[in-house]
């Protein structure tokens, strides 16, 4: 991103940010880091007429402010940047802006519209083979059935979205599918299952232990700590 900046150039900086530094933040979950340049994504756009970024942008604003409690200003934004982005033709990238739009309205209280638009961005990747997120869009779809599902449904749905990751080798993702799933094992009292599942994948890290996943894994292991396992294992560091 300061390489783009020292360029002075526009577009390559509304690409840059709107590409590679705004979607990773997604996937990081960072939305104080994408707060602070998605409205300027936004501007840089308006001002030299690039629609397809801007629309970027304001997926990206409005994703950050759903995370930050504002859910109607986010929604719209959401709403806003993906009908901006269909204008332009463009298909790449629909079943994740779906997903992001469908977590906005779950955040929103809308539960209903939250599970038809994830339902689409499932659509849409069916529609055209752009099933890079999907291991993603399954576990955000579980987790939107699960005040309205059986735990097997929820639990299927984890499952394959795990299975996809590892194929896929997206170890973040499938870290992020263990966790829930681990959560909903421990609800059903399987302690060893989930802490197992969720060793197996976390030990396989090597950087990145402050960042919101690998935290939320190790918190679910420290909660679980099944004495049998932990002296099988070895049990997470303290």
């Amino acid at each position: 991103m300061k390489h783009a900046e020292a360029l002075a150039h526009p577009f390559t900086l509304a690409y840059t940010i709107g590409h590679a530094r705004g979607m990773m933040d997604v996937f990081r979950r960072r939305p104080d880091e994408t707060r602070s340049y998605a409205a300027l994504i936004v501007s840089i756009c308006n001002e030299h007429g690039f629609p397809f970024w801007g629309a970027s942008g304001q997926v990206l604003e409005g994703w950050a402010a759903t995370c930050h409690g504002d859910t109607g200003k986010g929604v719209k934004l959401l709403r806003a940047g993906l009908a901006a982005w269909r204008e332009t033709g463009a298909r790449l990238w629909l079943p994740i802006y779906l997903a992001l739009e469908a977590e906005g309205l779950s955040k929103a209280g809308d539960s209903d519209a939250a599970l038809q638009t994830i339902e689409q961005a499932i659509a849409t990747s069916n529609e055209t083979g752009e099933r890079w997120a999907t291991a993603e869009v399954l576990r955000m779809k579980a987790n939107l059935l699960a005040t309205r599902a059986a735990d097997g449904e929820i639990e299927t749905l984890l499952l394959e979205s795990i299975a996809i990751a590892r194929r896929q080798q997206a170890r973040c993702w499938e870290l992020r599918a263990a966790s829930d799933l681990a959560r909903l094992w421990q609800q059903q009292g399987r302690d060893i299952e989930a802490f197992n599942l969720l060793r197996s994948i976390y030990d396989q890290f090597t950087e990145g232990f402050d960042t919101p996943d690998l935290l939320d894994a190790k918190a679910i292991m420290d909660c679980i700590k099944p004495s049998s396992t932990t002296k099988r294992n070895g049990g997470p560091d303290a």
